[in-house]
């Protein structure tokens, strides 16, 4: 019994910090875009963010996001 709930528990424990992880990386509900790929915030990310976007087709286009503080190029659809 007790080595049933330790694995409730830790498992428990692996989709909350999991729900955590996706309720940062990913842009609040309102905004209704899914951020595909992040690139560094710099010339070099703005230019493989923008190619990608050339690539990718309709739809899909690059932005700015900050995630945990930090300023990143983001793949939008």
């Amino acid at each position: 019994m007790k080595t049933t709930l330790r694995r409730l528990s830790a498992g428990m424990a692996t989709v909350v910090a999991a729900t955590a992880v996706a309720v940062i990386l990913l842009p609040g509900m309102a905004s209704a875009q899914t951020i595909s790929r992040i690139y560094s915030y710099t010339t070099k990310g703005a230019t493989q963010c923008r190619a990608e976007a050339n690539v990718a087709g309709p739809g899909y286009y690059c932005t700015t996001t900050t995630i945990a503080g930090t300023k990143y190029y983001a793949l939008a659809y």
